[in-house]
């Protein structure tokens, strides 16, 4: 009797042991399914964030293509890069191939009036010394007449820096009556001297923005165009 007892408490125990093994490698199967199933998870997330960083790094989403040549070269407020870059435009014998289109519509901009004969002929010079008055910033000159530009960015004109320069050209009596002198500046202010006519880089930026030039010279011009609006607030 006792022997039967004992030997039906050992059956329940081993019962019960059995019991207590398989769930405890159920719960180990489980967690090993769901460490199996969280990792695949992970790996299929890193797998797609890598392949988003991959595509961000190399451009070919989520590109920035607001940049300008003057912004990667540091040059965003430089005068005299920007005295280069007009007289570049206005020069018709330049790469860019507008031949006189740019000098027209400036004419056109400044003085409200077609521009005099000769624009295909003209001769364009950065930086001109004229003496004891100073340097222009850009002399265009035609057959018989020449276009004077001073540019000004940031800082304003000398004391009667303006009134020098007309005074100069004005000396020449061929040029009287064929002279145009543009003083150009981000908001178009008024020089000291009444012979100038102002101009501001709004003005600038409408004219360029009709321009047409050459496919290898047009992402210069639309840089150019973006530049003037973004950074000099035109």
């Amino acid at each position: 009797m006792i022997f039967a007892m004992a030997q039906s408490k050992s059956a329940r125990h081993y019962a019960f042991a059995t019991r207590l093994d398989r769930l405890g490698a159920d719960w180990i199967s489980g967690q090993e399914r769901c460490e199996v199933a969280a990792e695949r998870a992970c790996a299929g997330f890193c797998e797609r964030a890598q392949l988003l960083f991959a595509e961000v790094h190399s451009g070919t989403l989520w590109r920035n293509t607001n940049w300008n040549v003057f912004e990667v070269l540091g040059r965003q407020r430089k005068e005299d890069d920007h005295t280069r870059a007009i007289a570049w435009l206005m020069d018709p014998a330049a790469a860019h191939g507008l031949k006189d289109a740019f000098l027209k519509a400036f004419f056109e901009r400044a003085f409200g009036k077609a521009a005099p004969p000769g624009t295909l002929e003209c001769r364009v010079t950065v930086k001109k010394r004229i003496g004891e008055s100073g340097e222009v910033d850009i002399e265009v000159a035609g057959p018989q007449w020449r276009l004077i530009v001073e540019n000004k960015i940031d800082c304003g004109e000398d004391q009667g820096q303006t009134e020098k320069y007309a005074s100069h050209y004005k000396s020449y009596y061929t040029l009287k009556k064929n002279l145009f002198l543009v003083f150009l500046s981000r908001s178009g202010q008024r020089p000291q001297s009444r012979d100038f006519t102002p101009m501001s880089y709004r003005d600038l930026r409408r004219v360029i923005e009709t321009l047409r030039p050459v496919p290898e010279v047009e992402p210069f011009v639309r840089q150019f165009v973006q530049h003037i609006y973004d950074d000099l607030g035109s």
